[in-house]
């Protein structure tokens, strides 16, 4: 299908930034520019640690990326016109751009001339885990969200998409319209589904073979994920096994500090840091693993859980916002108190003991095939549908 008008979508960081966000619209939005959308990705020139580093335009796999200069108001994006579409879409919750954004839509729909449907997608970020955030900025914000915002979301944006049902609970405590909300969850890369062993080097299969046997965890390295207690549980298990970080650096303070944990605990040797893995290397590391650990203090949907599934891994996971949504206990994982060690280690012991009893073989064949239909290609049918539901296709 074609579509005249160009779909404009506003985030803060996109790739080579490849967290959840930035995977979740790199998978999505390239189905619809497959379909004949023509996507627009408007951007910051920062990555997760650099600030104005890379280029201002950019293209790959069907979108068109265009680069801003990053400051304390975000920034304008200059190359989207108004006037020429009908599709904006905002992600994750960011004070700027999108407060000008929304501004700007309030105003066009008080003077008749909005042309354009405006969708939200917070990813979580309208109802964060403010503990993470430094104290003034947590204040300002949270005040900002509880007000201003919830006003601006509600008369400014057509439709909002929780990618799960425990966000669209959270931002209806805070006040959002349920009737805008639509829940689509996160997908899965087609590759989870393919012959992995025959897709990464020879060379790769050797780099894991030679680290034994490991526990895995992805994320971003950020107090969110909380890392810490990931550690802190290795040092209870058996003296072979090591934990494998794999992940782009979010705060460099706190990837130090993780060192200095596995040193006073005498674990160096043991936890990897392995860096951003992609594509089949990383469902070829996850494949290896003998579980998923992933003590994360927030999560409001958590593609990489999802991902483990895929391979048939036994997740254990921390039992707070969305992560009970997707690991049932005792179906296809645990959830634990977050930072109970001791628990959390003797179950994770508990697993490695058991990897071949009936119990545990049943979690990692359910897993396998529960999220078969849960490609990112399904997923993006659905988003299609949804903007079709908001008369967005003309």
């Amino acid at each position: 299908m074609s579509h005249k008008y160009p779909v404009h979508v506003i985030v803060k960081y996109f790739y080579p930034v490849a967290a959840g966000i930035e995977t979740n619209i790199m998978e999505t939005y390239s189905v619809l520019a497959e379909k004949g959308w023509d996507v627009h990705i408007h951007t910051s020139t920062n990555t997760l640690t650099e600030i104005n580093t890379l280029t201002e335009t950019d293209s790959l796999r069907g979108l068109n990326i265009f680069r801003y200069q990053w400051s304390w108001w975000g920034f304008n994006p200059t190359q989207m016109n108004t006037e020429e579409t009908r599709l904006i879409c905002l992600h994750n919750f960011n004070v700027f751009p999108h407060f000008w954004i929304m501004l700007q839509t309030v105003w066009l729909k008080m003077i008749g001339k909005k042309n354009y449907s405006l969708i939200l997608t917070p990813h979580g970020g309208f109802t964060p885990e403010w503990s993470t955030f430094p104290l003034v900025s947590r204040i300002a914000k949270w005040l900002y969200h509880r007000t201003l915002a919830v006003l601006l979301v509600n008369i400014s944006v057509d439709g909002i998409r929780a990618v799960s049902t425990w966000e669209k609970r959270e931002m209806e405590k805070y006040g959002l319209l349920s009737s805008k909300i639509e829940v689509i969850s996160n997908g899965i890369e087609n590759q989870a589904f393919e012959n992995i062993t025959e897709q990464v080097s020879a060379e790769y299969k050797n780099k894991i073979r030679k680290l034994g046997r490991y526990l895995i965890q992805i994320g971003r390295i950020h107090p969110i994920k909380n890392f810490t207690t990931s550690i802190s549980v290795l040092a209870k298990l058996p003296k072979d096994i090591k934990l494998v970080i794999a992940g782009p650096v979010g705060d460099p303070e706190y990837l130090e500090g993780l060192k200095e944990q596995a040193k006073s605990l005498g674990v160096s040797d043991r936890v990897i840091f392995w860096g951003v893995v992609r594509g089949a290397d990383k469902f070829y590391l996850f494949n290896q693993a003998q579980l998923m650990l992933h003590m994360a203090i927030w999560e409001s949907y958590c593609n990489v859980v999802h991902e483990a599934m895929s391979q048939g891994l036994v997740c254990v996971v921390a039992d707070n916002t969305a992560l009970p949504l997707l690991i049932k206990e005792g179906k296809n994982g645990y959830c634990l108190s977050t930072y109970d060690v001791e628990a959390i280690a003797e179950k994770v012991n508990y697993i490695l003991e058991n990897k071949s009893s009936k119990e545990i073989m049943t979690i990692e064949d359910h897993n396998r095939t529960e999220v078969t239909a849960h490609s990112w290609f399904n997923v993006a049918l659905r988003l299609n549908a949804y903007y079709q539901k908001l008369k967005i296709i003309t």
